[in-house]
């Protein structure tokens, strides 16, 4: 089963019209105004960076008329009714149609400068291009769906972010408690560490007491001997 790209690609394109629609209205407004002193400030976009702006929006229209086409021969495979592929083709209408409107003001308004002042922010409004200054309610219905999705989806995002935070703080929890027990561990382990020392220390000690005592012990026999050698070798020499 293919991937349904529709949702993306009508985001992308109402994301583009966005920027599109103001800056077409300065333009416009630049060239159509009474006044000699309103013309084309540096703030205002040019007519090729508006061009190439319609350019984009008119390849990501073709993109989204493909998906409507790839989805129209067999909706049910993707989740899909009739109605619903109706309303998306008539979606991108209305959307080609709008950057078609779009597309002809500015090139009137190039071509007629200041001397057609009908070309006012009424023609084009944050709202969109459309016959009357007015949107029909279908578009404005798209519109409202196109909203609700891109909420759904940052609601969706936020779930996605908190979960992890969620994850990352149980497992800041657990490698602490790891850590804590490690901690214990080696204090229990410097505590036998200091037992056995002063053990081995204790032992130390007393070897060398017990050395010390047989040297005096051994040193006592020596001289008890020599003395009893001397007295019978006196004796000897006595009564010799």
């Amino acid at each position: 089963m293919f991937a349904d790209p529709y949702d993306d690609l009508a985001r992308e394109v109402d994301s583009q019209l966005a920027l599109l629609r103001p800056q077409a209205q300065s333009y416009i407004l630049s060239l159509t105004s009474p006044s000699p002193s309103t013309g084309p400030s540096p703030a205002t976009p040019t007519v090729d960076n508006l061009a190439l702006t319609i350019e984009e929006l008119e390849l990501t229209i073709q993109d989204l008329r493909d998906s409507v086409n790839a989805v129209e021969a067999s909706p049910e495979q993707f989740g899909l009714s009739l109605q619903q592929v109706t309303e998306r083709r008539g979606f991108v209408d209305a959307k080609e149609a709008e950057i078609g409107r779009i597309r002809t003001q500015i090139d009137d308004a190039s071509k007629s400068g200041y001397s057609h002042p009908e070309f006012t922010s009424v023609q084009i409004d944050d709202e969109g291009l459309k016959q009357g200054g007015m949107r029909s309610d279908y578009d404005m219905e798209m519109e409202r769906e196109h909203q609700a999705l891109l909420i759904r989806d940052q609601d969706e995002q936020l779930d996605s972010v908190l979960n992890t935070v969620q994850n990352l703080r149980e497992q800041a929890q657990v490698m602490g408690s790891e850590l804590q027990e490690h901690v214990e561990m080696l204090e229990d382990l410097d505590e036998h560490v200091d037992r056995t020392q002063n053990k081995i220390d204790l032992g130390m000690n007393r070897v060398r007491w017990i050395l010390k005592k047989n040297q005096e012990r051994a040193s006592n026999w020596c001289i008890g001997i020599l003395t009893v050698v001397l007295f019978f070798l006196l004796l000897v020499v006595l009564f010799a």
